[in-house]
């Protein structure tokens, strides 16, 4: 009797299942003792969510492309309530993940963050673009987290932004850069204007308080 084929699952299922491990793994921490059925084949929800990552990578030749899912998964949600968009963030993280890997790839990362980030994040751009260029080492879970506050409360001009806060380095090396950045681009920016405004021939006529009515 050959072996059935893979139970083939969707973006949306696997995305229900997750927020009912973590709700699971919620009243677990406050002492509850009741798991859902689809949590009794894993003693904890730490090996559900083990689970159904394993599900997830035997299904993932089903999809063309993760984030093509995600972006599907994206036009369903109701990202109004902020909780909601909170537990999505999570899950991006989650789904992707690679071969039971604990962090991302670089790329995953920041292609992910241009995805889900879009509208969010006034520096978007430019946060990825410096760790596209100086980020060796994969993304942490604490990290990618630490982004969506960072996001949530950080302006153009830096404001926002406690240096005595508890910050990943590389936000921390990225609001530098930021800092020597903006400094230049100003300086540039005030010397740019004033070559203009003097090398305009007009200019004489602002000089002396000069001026020709008709």
């Amino acid at each position: 009797m050959g072996s059935s084929a893979p139970h083939q699952v969707d973006i949306f299922e696997v995305y229900r299942r997750y927020c009912d491990i973590r709700s699971a793994s919620k009243r677990l921490c406050i002492g509850g003792d009741r798991q859902d059925d689809e949590l009794k084949e894993a003693s904890f929800p730490r090996d559900a969510l083990n689970c159904l990552l394993k599900l997830v990578d035997s299904n993932l030749h089903l999809w063309t492309s993760i984030f093509s899912e995600l972006l599907r998964l994206m036009s369903r949600l109701d990202f109004m309530v902020d909780l909601e968009f909170s537990h999505f963030y999570d899950f991006v993280f989650f789904i992707c993940r690679e071969n039971g890997q604990k962090n991302i790839t670089v790329s995953r990362a920041v292609t992910a963050w241009r995805l889900v980030l879009a509208g969010r994040f006034r520096l978007l751009n430019q946060w990825c673009d410096f760790v596209e260029k100086n980020q060796r080492h994969n993304i942490s879970e604490d990290t990618w987290q630490q982004v969506l506050a960072f996001s949530r409360c950080v302006y153009e001009n830096l404001e926002g932004y406690d240096p005595e806060g508890a910050w990943p380095v590389l936000i921390d090396d990225f609001v530098e850069h930021m800092s020597r950045f903006g400094f230049y681009v100003l300086k540039n920016l005030q010397l740019t204007c004033s070559s203009v405004f003097f090398s305009c021939p007009y200019f004489s006529l602002f000089q002396g308080v000069s001026i020709i009515r008709s």
